[in-house]
């Protein structure tokens, strides 16, 4: 089973535009564009398209959380398989931030194969370079990324 995030409905808007830039740049980590190469793209009109650095192997998939416009194939981008490469941390942190600022959203729009623990250095980095989450948004934030986990089949069982 592949390792991925679920993110249907989550757009992103300004706000989480002027988070993603902050997450980027206190990353550990070298993110690039969705080619694994140059530089991430963050606009309100092609929304935040990156990947890790392709040239280090630590490329999987684009992650791209949708703007004002619409992406050519809408459905390709609800979900991100990341492989849990090094990027990972970004993706999290980034999906973190788009689901506090919209809240009312994130309960049905935010998922993941992970458990919440596996994200527990998206929150680390979000907190550094955003904000302190509050116990309330981690519960929040916990419950949806646990609730929304697809359930496993018995040929694939939780590792």
């Amino acid at each position: 089973m592949s390792y991925t995030h679920y993110f249907p409905g989550l757009t992103a808007t300004a706000d989480v535009i002027s988070d993603a830039r902050k997450i980027i740049a206190a990353s550990p980590v070298t993110i690039c564009g969705p080619d694994g190469q140059d530089l991430p793209v963050l606009s309100e009109a092609k929304g935040i398209r990156l990947n890790g650095f392709e040239a280090a192997g630590e490329a999987y998939e684009t992650f791209h959380l949708p703007g004002t416009k619409p992406p050519r194939y809408p459905d390709m981008w609800t979900f991100c398989k990341t492989e849990q490469k090094p990027y990972d941390v970004v993706v999290t942190a980034i999906l973190i931030a788009a689901a506090v600022r919209y809240p009312e959203l994130a309960s049905e729009a935010l998922g993941s194969d992970g458990d919440w623990d596996e994200w527990s250095d998206g929150v680390d980095l979000f907190e550094r370079a955003a904000r302190l989450l509050t116990e309330d948004e981690k519960i929040a934030l916990e419950l949806n990324v646990e609730n929304m986990r697809p359930s496993r089949s018995p040929d694939h069982p939780a590792a």
